[in-house]
């Protein structure tokens, strides 16, 4: 009877696994192309862009849930913290390959993130986000201890968004250029293809057996057989490509085709905000004229968040009141219009620093400030690597004030460089961190090495301490707390240009099922998905 019973049982699976197959189907995803990232390993390149297509190739140690409301077991079984909260210890998942056929195990997370750690590496972003580790054990093949310098709250959101495992026998073959286009990992499909500026193609990878607790069932591949991520630059064929059949999905929707789709039944529109920075830009504070606190308070007032959503964004947007976007949880609402649009109010400060239109030709020139020679006009440099419509838009609002916004699209690497050495005036910033570590990183003073955001060259010693001490909280609610404060420092100093929260919109073609938003808004998961 045992072996009638365990026969039924093998066949049922067997069917069951069937089925799952059977759903199969190609997604074809239409990204935008000025978001394609420069490599696709997420180590290197941690854009959205580049998260998403690891998520195919790559699993994490932790999970964040799609409710955002806490962080479950991937690739990690589960963890501890000390007393001390300074040794964190993971259990990991036994039984995982790499598919290259290699063993996942502590040792692989070890070489993982001793590569991000790596200044050879070039990591930056994560770099940064990992540089609170002291120390990194492999206890056992499948135990992980981690010690940290410091109290680090934040730990897990930084496991669950900056470090993707690759495999690391697959690491030490391919350079890192080379790598970009071989992605090893213990994910759900392997990447097949990239040719840049064109497409992306990944396969199921059969062998797949695990997976968050989102993935039913949690045995056999996922559903899909094959991803292709084509990158588009042009807004009107990303705009309507689904209607032609040529896509499933469009990743980023631009706003001005949502409607097309709202009320169709063929189609599904999801969209979700990303508690963070928002889309701000931090000021340089340690050069003519944004030295000059009253020029900085001018820009602010001079800025119509409500204007900008409308023309630019059909009002899909969210207009941003301080350092935090208004969905984050630390956000403080007692700041929120401190800077309401008030042109007048720019106008007369700017009078105040000195600054009078002469000439009458709209922009106002220097005339009895100090340091700049007499009649030298109000320039503002924005350096940033994308968002040109909204640039062009708050152009045509800082003009009115009588500034002269001056904008500047270049390369990644050029604009870090910038950052380092401060030869900008405005820098577009936006960080998708849902935790109080964000401010920490784009404003304490001492963050200014690689990978460091502090851009703003703003020194102040109580913003320091209270962002220190926010940091080393491990208590959410006091970290919130103290949050809030800097919060109030920053807004009032004016170092920095709030201007929207962004929204990533998807739509989806109804023949597309199984589609579930991520907790950030710019993630999806794609391990229920199948084509009808």
């Amino acid at each position: 009877m045992k072996n009638i019973k365990c026969f039924v049982s093998f066949i049922l699976i067997v069917a069951f696994s069937s089925c799952v197959f059977a759903k199969g189907g190609h997604l074809i995803i239409a990204m935008n192309g000025k978001s394609e990232p420069a490599n696709l390993d997420s180590q290197l390149d941690p854009y959205d862009s580049a998260k998403v297509l690891n998520n195919f190739v790559a699993d994490r140690l932790v999970f964040i849930n799609p409710n955002g409301a806490q962080y479950e077991p991937h690739l990690a079984t589960g963890w501890s913290v000390s007393s001390n909260n300074l040794t964190w210890t993971f259990n990991l998942r036994k039984g995982v390959k790499f598919q290259d056929g290699t063993n996942f195990n502590a040792q692989a997370v070890k070489s993982n993130i001793e590569r991000i750690l790596d200044p050879n590496t070039g990591s930056g972003e994560a770099a940064a986000e990992f540089g609170l580790i002291k120390s990194i054990n492999a206890d056992s093949e499948y135990k992980l201890i981690i010690t940290t310098k410091e109290p680090f709250p934040g730990f897990l959101h930084t496991l669950a968004t900056q470090l993707v495992i690759w495999s690391p026998t697959a690491l030490k073959k391919y350079s890192i250029s080379e790598f970009s286009n071989k992605l090893v990992g213990t994910g759900p499909f392997k990447l097949t293809k990239w040719i840049p500026n064109n497409y992306a193609s990944f396969e199921r990878w059969d062998d797949y057996n695990w997976g968050p607790s989102i993935k039913k069932p949690r045995f056999g591949p996922v559903h899909l057989d094959k991803i292709t991520v084509k990158f588009i630059d042009e807004q009107l064929v990303r705009g309507t490509i689904i209607t032609t059949d040529d896509a499933n999905m469009i990743w980023d929707t631009p706003a001005q085709f949502v409607s097309k789709y709202e009320n169709s039944s063929d189609y599904k529109v999801v969209s979700g905000f990303q508690a963070g920075t928002g889309m701000q830009y931090v000021m340089n504070i340690t050069k003519p004229p944004l030295n000059n606190i009253l020029v900085r308070k001018a820009i602010r007032y001079a800025t119509n968040q409500n204007a900008l959503n409308e023309l630019v964004y059909e009002g899909r947007y969210l207009p941003m009141g301080g350092p935090l976007n208004n969905v984050h949880t630390c956000f403080n609402s007692a700041i929120e219009n401190r800077y309401a649009y008030d042109l007048n109010k720019a106008k007369m400060l700017l009078a105040e620093a000195g600054y009078h239109d002469r000439d009458g030709d709209g922009i106002v020139e220097s005339y009895g400030v100090a340091g700049l020679e007499d009649g030298t006009p109000l320039r503002v440099l924005w350096t940033a690597l994308s968002r040109q419509a909204k640039g062009e838009a708050l152009q045509g609002q800082l003009r009115m004030a009588g500034i002269n916004l001056e904008l500047e699209i270049v390369p990644g690497p050029v604009q870090l460089e910038r950052a380092q050495k401060k030869t900008f005036d405005l820098m577009y910033e936006r960080q998708r961190i849902p935790v109080p570590d964000v401010l920490h990183l784009v404003y304490y003073s001492k963050n200014t090495g690689v990978g460091g955001w502090a851009w703003t060259g703003f020194e102040d010693s109580n913003l320091d301490k209270i962002l220190s001490t926010m940091k080393n909280s491990v208590d959410p609610v006091k970290a919130c707390d103290y949050a809030k404060k800097a919060q109030v420092i920053i807004q009032e100093n004016a170092i920095q240009l709030p201007t929207l929260g962004q929204a990533m919109i998807y739509v989806v073609k109804g023949e597309l099922k199984g589609f579930q938003l991520g907790a950030q808004g710019g993630q999806f998961y794609v391990y229920n998905m199948y084509i009808e």
